[in-house]
């Protein structure tokens, strides 16, 4: 039976409801049993600017929302305007008419829709201009439209009956004008609704939320920042149902300075902000790492430098997250590459932070952030949760931990560097905190030994992470005793390079690769047993300069073949793949950096 993969996209002015409208087909795709992923994109203005979402539905396992479209819904000519160039035989168009009238494409199948004036002049709202090609949509390819009414029975739900009939009424309208005005000419059908799974769907800041708060988390520091804002919406209520606390902060600074702050008071803490934000945080970074004060801090990266690009993805934070500081502390960097490890990894940032007493960075993206997916259902009963060691007078008979009565915080004798943290209020554990070099009692030093063993103590945490938790986050898919090429990536390039490499290997070439989810420390040995089974290594990022290449090469002699694109959207499955082909193509290269214009001159291909 042949595979059923369709791909609908949506394009229109911000505003309009082109999000929602994805939201909307995400949910009852989800709602029928089959797989979906959910991209969007939209500009940094409150308002106005182009604006997308793609909606890929199958009936098996997706990683991406693939290359292109099948099917084009356009609620503006600007939408049309920027993916005219996609168009091709077979795909179909449902634009507005009412709004332009697009150039003839061959092989293109239209249908034209006035979708503003169906919404001014019939509907009398043209907010409701969304909904309408929802039943547009419904309509023409047999989407379900019980579940379109299901999701606006939740999302409307408290604006009452008179928002869910307005909608409804607008459902029918879409679904009826097909009937009435429109023969369908195109092969594209959605099937019938299979046996619903046990799933959520969540965008990747809700499931970083989620995660945080299933890890423990009861204090969120929030400093409003695109694309990580979110995360302290959806942490908010989840926040108040478990007694935790959501404080708004006066900058990044200060937001990370709360967190480290509850944190030491004792309670697991969280931030989150993108790479502005990120880049004040670094000082308290630091000082997290010589307080030994765990906490964990998202970063939802950006297309920078400066202000950037505030709602497009790009992986260019990797070297700020691994290197940034003043001096050296130890710390954790992980890297989920969809929305479900969004979920797990972030259970994982705070159980390292926890148990080594570090600061975590958990790395993510714009894309990424707004990426749906429908995912199993956590069983959160199964879910390791790792606290920290806390002093306790009883547990302590032999007063290991105490030395002319004043508590060891940074005791220099435990093998791995981890001592037990003292709760303030514990008359047994006092002690101070400052960004100072200490002793063992905490007091100040500035002596050669103390600031060599302290930093010892400090960094030992490292060893002990990667021979006890490094491994179980590095994924592989090694089917090759030697490959032809080895792929090693990260972050949300990961997701799309797993589809690229079931092309690829349905061409018969030998392809294994690694997804890292760990990214700092590095295992070298883990590195080197998969680098031994390749003859090439390819590394596929979203930056300029291949960060995650450059890494490797500096703490693993990894001699590789960067390819990076810094656009400010993902890479798309066929890049990966043509890279790859490339690559095989051209044997003699075996380390450097390529660009889209490498391969294909000047096309490009791109998402929007």
């Amino acid at each position: 039976m042949a595979r059923f993969d369709l791909t609908i996209k949506i394009g229109g002015e911000g505003g309009e409801g082109v999000i929602s409208a994805g939201d909307f087909l995400t949910e009852a795709a989800a709602r029928s049993g089959y797989e979906v992923v959910n991209f969007k994109s939209f500009p940094a203005e409150i308002k106005g600017g182009y604006a997308q979402s793609t909606v890929r539905i199958s009936d098996e396992k997706l990683y991406s929302t693939g290359d292109t479209f099948n099917i084009l819904c356009c609620f503006n000519g600007e939408a049309y305007f920027f993916n005219k160039k996609h168009l091709k035989e077979g795909t179909v168009l449902v634009y507005d008419s009412s709004d332009f009238e697009p150039e003839e494409h061959r092989g293109v199948i239209f249908y034209p829709v006035p979708l503003s004036e169906l919404a001014k002049d019939v509907m009398k709202a043209y907010i409701t201009k969304n909904v309408i090609a929802l039943g547009v949509l419904c309509g023409l390819f047999d989407i379900p439209s019980q579940s379109i009414r299901d999701s606006i029975k939740a999302r409307f739900i408290r604006k009452g009956e008179e928002v869910i009939n307005l909608n409804y009424k607008a459902l029918e309208l879409g679904i009826n004008y097909v009937r009435e005005n429109l023969k369908k000419v195109d092969p594209y059908k959605f099937p019938s609704p299979r046996q619903p799974k046990d799933v959520v769907i969540m965008e990747g800041n809700q499931a970083v939320a989620k995660g945080a708060i299933v890890a423990g988390c009861k204090f969120y520091a929030a400093y409003p920042i695109t694309p990580a804002t979110t995360v302290g919406n959806y942490i908010v209520e989840d926040l108040i149902k478990v007694g935790g606390w959501l404080y708004q902060a006066e900058d990044e600074i200060a937001s990370l300075g709360m967190a480290i702050g509850a944190s030491f008071a004792g309670v697991k803490s969280m931030t989150a902000t993108s790479g502005p934000g990120l880049s004040l945080m670094t000082e308290f970074i630091s000082y997290a790492g010589m307080t030994e004060t765990p906490v964990v801090i998202v970063d939802v990266q950006r297309t920078g430098p400066a202000t950037g690009m505030p709602t497009k993805h790009e992986q260019g934070d990797l070297f700020h997250a691994i290197y940034g500081g003043h001096g050296e502390i130890p710390r954790a960097v992980l890297a989920p590459i969809n929305v479900e490890e969004s979920f797990y990894l972030t259970v994982g940032a705070f159980n390292l932070a926890e148990k080594y007493q570090i600061p975590v960075i958990l790395l993510t993206d714009a894309s990424l952030s707004l990426r749906a997916e429908a995912f199993p259902t956590p069983k959160v009963e199964n879910i390791k949760i790792e606290n920290r060691w806390i002093y306790r007078k009883e547990e302590d008979p032999e007063g290991r931990f105490k030395k002319a009565g004043r508590f060891l915080r940074f005791a220099l004798f435990t093998e791995d560097g981890i001592t037990p943290m003292g709760i303030p209020g514990d008359p047994e554990a006092i002690h101070a905190i400052t960004g100072l070099e200490h002793q063992e009692n905490s007091d100040p030093r500035n002596r050669p030994d103390i600031r060599t063993w302290q930093m010892e103590k400090r960094m030992n945490k490292l060893v002990k992470l990667l021979r006890e938790d490094a491994e179980r986050f590095y994924e592989f898919d090694m089917p090759y005793s030697k490959a032809d090429v080895g792929v090693i990536t990260w972050g949300l390039t990961g997701s799309v390079t797993k589809e690229a490499i079931e092309r690829l290997r349905s061409k018969g070439i030998k392809i294994n690769a690694l997804y890292m989810k760990l990214l700092w420390p590095i295992r070298k040995d883990l590195i080197e047993g998969f680098v031994n089974s390749c003859e090439r290594i390819a590394i596929p990022e979203t930056n300029w300069s291949g960060q995650l290449a450059k890494i490797l090469k500096a703490e693993a002699g990894v001699d590789a073949v960067s390819f990076c694109i810094y656009r400010g959207e993902p890479m798309i499955p066929k890049e990966v793949e043509d890279f790859i082909d490339y690559l095989i193509n051209n044997p003699e290269m075996s380390a450097g950096r390529l660009t889209p214009s490498d391969i294909y001159g000047e096309k490009s291909y791109g998402i929007i």
